[in-house]
């Protein structure tokens, strides 16, 4: 999925180019963490990391009104130990990876300036679907976790600060997403599949506010 997401965003972009409306765009994430904790003789100690990108080509009709399409690709790695020194037996590695991905068609409008220069409010809704596939090893066995699909339509808030004529920094407020979604997941049984019919107001996304930018040719 990931190869034709990719494919998809290289023909938009040569397809698109030879119009001056046109704009691309998208954020970097990156995350790390560690702890530790202890529960009586137990010690656990762990660490992660996360990289993301939200890559995204469109045009703008007008001032006020733009379409495109944006995605999504997203992978997660932890580790963590636990040992135990009372009880040996009892030590446990783990290791952990999360793969998540995106694609949206979305439209964006221009609701009102907020009375500071260059800063405005913007409204955007998406058509898209998003899919996961995780997988967990335990002292050398690797389990991995049924794949999901998720179909979905959003609207969400984005601030949108005008740097220079051909630079925009936007602020997407995820965590007043309003919208509907469909999930499907199939396990590892062939006779076991799961659906699922959501209607959402918030907390609809991997993340609660993300950083982006778009350039406009």
């Amino acid at each position: 999925m990931n190869r034709v997401i990719v494919a998809i965003f290289i023909l938009l972009v040569k397809v698109l180019t030879v119009n001056a409306q046109v704009f691309v765009g998208g954020g970097l994430g990156l995350s790390f963490g560690d702890g530790k904790s202890s529960w009586g003789s137990s010690e656990n100690l762990g660490s992660s990391f996360g990289l993301n990108i939200s890559p995204q080509i469109g045009y703008s009709l007008n001032d006020d009104f733009a379409m495109g399409v944006s995605g999504y690709l997203g992978n997660t790695w932890s580790n963590s130990k636990s040992t135990d020194p009372d009880n040996p037996t009892n030590d446990r590695e783990y290791k952990e990876f999360r793969n998540r991905w995106e694609l949206n068609v979305f439209g964006r409008y221009k609701l009102m300036g907020l009375g500071i220069e260059n800063l405005s409010l913007l409204v955007e809704g998406s058509i898209g679907v998003q899919g996961s596939n995780d997988k967990r090893t335990e002292n050398k066995i690797t389990t991995k976790y049924p794949g999901s699909t998720v179909y979905g339509i959003n609207a969400r808030p984005v601030l949108s600060y005008k740097l220079s004529d051909k630079l925009d920094v936007l602020a997407y407020c995820n965590f007043l997403t309003i919208g509907y979604s469909y999930q499907t997941q199939n396990s590892s049984d062939i006779n076991h599949k799961s659906k699922y019919h959501i209607f959402n107001l918030g907390f609809n996304s991997f993340s609660d506010l993300n950083i982006g930018f778009i350039y406009k040719f």
